[in-house]
């Protein structure tokens, strides 16, 4: 079974709308938890829905699925929370380095146990007395999940606790957005330099999560793509805390205006523009780098997307992955120094036949799918994964004029 995606010409003008965002779901479900706060904050993304399931849940075994956050963010409330649990987790989360949650819990006196390789899930957690320090240093160069996990639980240590941030700081927008919520709830939380310094508890305020920009960055790379485009996403605030808004600033070169109203963005492009070379780091915003490598290379546009580092340990190894299943398009990549990806000069997108394999990985899909306003037509080999974090996305694709359907 596959899946065909086609567009019969290359305008898009309609109305779509993001759900919640899961980064800011998912720390709302923690805080909620660990404060004793009942509140249903709204999101579909099964990752969210399975986090929430397994913070109340009476199980031994706690099952993360494919979710890297889920696994970090519960393996924190368990100690925190003195419960001994096993955190387990999909094969190919069960290949995810796990060690950076492990190594800074077991500096706050968790007893935490590798149950098959070193690094890596399985663990066991056992219920300890913690020896909370004032001062704790660790890396965020990899993740940043196990630094906010660190943060939410902070303030039930009774103490105040800074953390230090060691080496290059990475997805740095996902801790201002730990920080930013934790505030809405009475915690003091300040971030000066490489410190993060918290004190105080939590209220019982109510949090709620707003529109995902994960999410809309590829209606942005929807409008990049086409000729003309004029798209409203509903549901999204330009003064959200989410470092993936920068996706506007990326995709301007490309010929997109975005108009901000009130919880709505409007994208306009009049004409085709291709910009001569496309260059940005993406230390901050990883989830967005697939977006706009799709962009550069359904633009035949020459590109160095930089900083992508972490690409290799994400829900599939999304490095190899957009290589490979790029290539099947003509586009033509090259993953330098384990961290740039070039799409090179040479590439020129054509329409295929072939199978595009996506990994169970729903941002491959969703990065995918909008390059068939350039082919007319795109095969993908499975689309279910959207649920991850954008359940309804071919839903609102399809309000957009793309056409979806499943072929043998």
């Amino acid at each position: 079974m596959a899946y065909r995606i086609t567009k019969p010409d290359r305008s898009v003008e309609g109305v779509v709308a993001v759900p919640v965002s899961k980064s800011e779901a998912g720390r709302i479900a923690i805080i909620n938890a660990l404060r004793g706060v009942a509140q249903n904050n709204d999101c579909l993304a099964t990752d969210t829905v399975k986090l929430q399931e397994l913070l109340f849940s009476e199980e031994h075994t706690l099952d993360a699925q494919d979710g890297g956050t889920t696994a970090r963010f519960l393996m924190a409330y368990c100690v925190v929370r003195n419960r001994a649990a096993v955190i387990t987790g999909s094969p190919r989360l069960r290949q995810r380095p796990m060690s950076c949650s492990v190594d800074l819990l077991r500096v706050m006196g968790a007893e935490i146990s590798y149950l098959e390789e070193e690094g890596f899930l399985p663990v066991s957690v056992q219920a300890a007395k913690l020896k909370v320090p004032d001062v704790v240093q660790t890396s965020a160069e990899k993740t940043s999940q196990h630094i906010s996990a660190l943060m939410m639980i902070a303030p039930l240590f009774g103490k105040d606790f800074t953390i230090e941030l060691t080496g290059i700081l990475s997805s740095l927008p996902y801790i201002e957005l730990t920080a930013d919520l934790m505030q809405q709830v009475g915690v003091n939380v300040q971030m000066t330099g490489n410190r993060i310094q918290i004190s105080g508890s939590y209220n019982n305020n109510i949090l709620s999560a707003g529109g995902d920009w994960s999410a809309a960055s590829y209606f942005f790379e929807t409008a990049a793509l086409a000729d003309m485009a004029d798209i409203t996403i509903e549901n999204l605030n330009s003064l959200s805390k989410q470092g993936d808004k920068v996706i506007a600033q990326m995709v301007k070169s490309f010929g997109v205006d975005t108009i901000v109203e009130k919880d709505k963005i409007i994208l306009k492009k009049q004409k085709n523009i291709i910009p001569d070379y496309f260059t940005h780091s993406f230390l901050h915003y990883p989830d967005i780098a697939l977006s706009m490598a799709a962009v550069c290379g359904g633009c035949d546009c020459k590109a160095d997307l930089l900083h992508l580092h972490n690409l290799i340990i994400e829900v599939s190894d999304r490095a190899s992955a957009i290589q490979r299943e790029a290539y099947k398009l003509n586009i033509k990549t090259d993953f330098c120094g384990g961290s740039k990806l070039k799409i090179l000069e040479e590439s020129n997108l054509k329409p295929s036949k072939r199978i595009l394999k996506t990994y169970n990985d729903h941002r491959l899909i969703m990065a995918f799918a909008p390059l068939a306003l350039k082919t007319g037509e795109l095969f993908l080999d499975d689309i279910s994964n959207v649920s991850k974090s954008f359940p309804d996305y071919f839903e609102q694709m399809k309000s957009l004029g793309f056409n979806l359907e499943e072929v043998i």
